[in-house]
């Protein structure tokens, strides 16, 4: 043990010391914290559930074990059992999750995803302590973990922590050894080479949108906008899920943004003239709606990133209406909600309506613990069709009327599932896991041996209410405020409230009694993700709604939505300060990173005058375009601008009419040469020294010269390794070194330059001498 891991493993403790944590909490045999205690990652940085992290697991990573014992049965080998990873292992675990939370500031979701687990499978894959590893350790812990996960990714993540953790905090006695690790990284994005491709394939690639992979599918989109804009929902959650898409469709909202509006969400503006009277009477607007949000990225340095940052957008008067109807629709479903989590929140109970030492019939909190509102034996179907029609809380206020009426009269028979749920409820009283009592009316308790007449028991609300505080957390109502720059946000003031763990619902194909269920929860982005495909179990909108079997196949990630509507509005020519003040921006440049238009959409924003595009044609408009916008130039504009200057507009357009053969998009930049006559005279080795090219700073071009760097980085290190005395030899070693020289240039000129514009001008005619006749 090394003074380097000693001293991150006490820094560990004392940042955990800090913050109330137990550094020794009790684990099992496997490595599990005993009686769930553990970190609570999320209460320990101040931030409020859903969702809620924890570090519990310090035991060996179930799917890497696995994996190794796979391995090891294939030589004859006894498996490895599950187990407690070495106390080490532990600390080291522990301490990198702290100091990640506390002191790099990281989210509770990344410290928990890639740092405690990637770390356990680390931990799972090598026999030494963390200040004992070595190269190969480590190299092989990387190797499992990319067969473990086919996507790569956590192989990937367990090379970063090498450099982030080991290395940075000099934790092996090896020394530092990231970059002795020869592995690959998942590269971002991926982007197929171009230099195969015909010329007609290169022209065509001006329709390609940049990163073309942020953005939704065509049918995915579009089959989305049908499933929301058109489906009746299934569920009360698929009703709350289609509102919030729709919300992110037309606003683009993060869906975090998204599920997180508050109840009070609209806010109106008016305006007026000079004269103090309404715009609307001059052609304008009288009113604008804007919607009231909690912006995310808000953060400035040093700033407190719990802290919600309250924000407005304007809403276009086409979707004005739309919008309306679907967050007031999704106010009033879930209204029940809000009253019930407002009474909690106000009281501090988990059953606010009775009091605490109030004894209560078994039959009358069913529904409010499991959430089913059939408690009696009656036909429900009728009542299910009725409620999925509209989800209007007042057929859940019928129903249990019609029930109390009925157990009033003659009708005495329960439902099943409240047997079910009565004999579970008493095999945990006889197994001593609580302390809940059955009674009778009286108050008096029942024995456990006495014959059980569910009709005739109770329970005392105070007993309950420590019952499910002890034995369900889980499904505890969130009833956290949250902090706002604009003071306290309560939960029961957000919008999209909904039940939590609502099993009768999205388990048994029932409904859910939202009128008196007790357990409500905040909502987060995975209200959106669920419904886009996020997790792997739960049916996603596609699969529930889909028209084909392909359809029922789509993915969608939430962000692209914004992606899209962004570069929507690029296309449809808003202006960019527009944009950046839409989605909260503190910067124009941000909007850019969501601008994914090809080059003929970018184009069609610059406009020239009408009878001088049909003046030039289609390719000459195209050329015209490109150097009013900045976007190309070489020889060709040079020329234009001269005559431009010299004879006028006139003249230069004219000039530009002839010479427009001359405009070519090559795989590495913009070309302005024409080759009428002779075709490229460097086979499109542009790179080679030519005037005429100029930088694009495309993410296309950039990959293929990044690539092309690569390439003649190792042929030149493969020419060396062979010396030679030969002309040839050298020969190639100059040629390769000279294209380096020119690929590694044109990566560093700036958009829109020439980046050899002291090279050789291939436009005027070459020199023929005797041999070249």
């Amino acid at each position: 043990m090394n003074s380097h891991y000693k001293s991150f493993i006490e820094l560990g403790k004392s940042l955990a010391l800090s913050r109330g944590l137990i550094w020794s909490f009790a684990i099992d045999s496997v490595g599990y914290a005993a009686d769930d205690a553990g970190w609570n990652l999320t209460a320990c940085v101040g931030d409020v559930p859903p969702p809620a992290y924890y570090l519990r697991d310090l035991g060996t990573d179930s799917k890497t074990l696995s994996f190794i014992n796979a391995e090891r049965a294939a030589s004859d080998l006894a498996p490895l059992q599950q187990r407690a990873l070495s106390p080490a292992w532990q600390d080291f675990i522990k301490a990198a999750v702290i100091n990640q939370l506390l002191v790099k500031r990281n989210s509770t979701g990344y410290v928990y995803q890639s740092i405690a687990r990637p770390l356990r499978v680390m931990g799972t894959c090598v026999d030494s302590d963390p200040w004992e590893l070595t190269l190969d350790d480590l190299q092989h812990a990387i190797r499992t973990a990319k067969a473990v996960q086919a996507s790569g990714k956590l192989g990937d993540v367990l090379a970063g922590l090498v450099k982030v953790i080991l290395d940075t905090n000099h934790i092996c006695d090896a020394g530092q050894m990231y970059g002795l690790l020869g592995v690959q990284r998942v590269q971002v994005t991926s982007v197929r080479s171009r230099q195969t491709m015909s010329e007609d394939e290169l022209r065509s690639k001006l329709e390609e949108r940049k990163r073309v992979e942020r953005l939704p599918s065509r049918r995915a989109f579009w089959e989305l906008v049908r499933i929301v804009m058109t489906e009746h929902p299934k569920s009360f959650m698929d009703e709350l899920r289609f509102a919030a898409t729709r919300t992110m469709i037309i606003t683009g909202l993060r869906a975090g943004e998204a599920t997180l509006l508050p109840i009070d969400w609209k806010r109106e503006r008016t305006y007026v003239d000079a004269k103090g009277q309404a715009a609307g009477k001059v052609g304008g607007f009288s009113s604008a709606l804007m919607l009231r949000h909690f912006a995310e990225k808000q953060q400035e340095e040093e700033s407190d990133s719990r802290v919600l940052r309250e924000n407005t957008q304007p809403v276009p008067e086409m979707f004005r209406a739309l919008l309306t109807e679907t967050l007031e629709r999704a106010a009033y479903i879930t209204a029940p909600l809000r009253e019930t989590l407002k009474l909690q929140c106000e009281t501090g109970r988990l059953l606010p309506w009775f009091r605490e030492n109030e004894t209560v019939a078994f039959t009358d909190i069913y529904t409010r613990l499991s959430g089913n509102p059939f408690w009696l034996d009656i036909e429900r179907d009728y009542f299910i069709n009725e409620y999925r029609k509209d989800f209007d809380p007042a057929i859940l206020r019928d129903l249990h009327k019609f029930q109390t009426e009925k157990y009033l009269g003659s009708v005495r028979k329960l439902d099943m599932a409240i047997y079910v749920f009565g004999n579970r409820l008493q095999k945990q009283m006889r197994a001593g896991e609580t302390k809940l009592r059955f009674r009778t009316s009286t108050g008096i308790p029942i024995h456990d041996g006495a014959r059980m007449s569910w009709s005739d028991t109770f329970l005392n609300v105070g007993e309950l209410e420590d019952h499910i505080q002890k034995t369900t957390p889980s499904k505890l109502p969130d009833r956290l405020a949250m902090n706002a720059d604009s003071g306290v946000v309560q939960p029961w003031q957000l919008l999209f409230l909904h039940p939590k763990r609502s099993l009768a619902e999205e388990r048994n194909d029932g409904i859910c009694d939202v009128t008196r269920y007790f357990s409500i929860s905040r909502p987060d982005s995975r209200l959106v993700g669920i419904g886009l495909g996020d997790h792997d179990k739960i049916p996603s909108l596609f699969e529930r709604y889909g028209a084909t079997k392909q359809d029922q196949e789509l993915r969608l990630e939430s962000h692209m939505l914004r992606h899209l509507q962004n570069t929507e509005l690029f296309r449809l020519g808003v202006a960019d300060t527009i944009i950046s003040k839409r989605y909260n921006r503190r910067s124009v440049a941000q909007s850019y990173e969501y601008d994914h238009r090809s080059l003929a959409e970018e184009l069609e924003q610059i406009s020239i005058p009408e009878e001088v595009e049909l003046m030039l044609g289609e390719k000459a408009a195209t050329v015209a375009k490109m150097i009013k916008g900045g976007k190309a130039s070489g020889p060709i504009v040079d020329a234009f601008v001269r005559i431009q200057a010299k004879d006028g507009d006139a003249a230069a357009y004219e000039y530009l009419r002839v010479e427009a053969d001359g405009f070519h998009a090559t795989p590495y930049g913009h070309c302005l040469n024409s080759f009428t006559v002779d075709p490229c005279p460097k086979h499109l080795e542009c790179f080679a020294n030519c005037r005429h090219l100029s930088a694009t700073g495309l993410p296309e071009n950039k990959v293929n010269l990044i690539r092309l760097e690569g390439k003649f980085k190792a042929a030149i290190e493969t020419i060396r390794t062979r010396p030679s005395m030969s002309i040839g030899w050298k020969n190639q070693l100059q040629h390769a070194e000279e294209r380096l020289a020119g690929v590694q240039r044109l990566l560093d000129t700036p958009n829109g330059e020439h980046a050899f514009p002291d090279g050789v001008d291939l436009s005027i005619p070459r020199t023929r001498d005797v041999l070249g006749e």
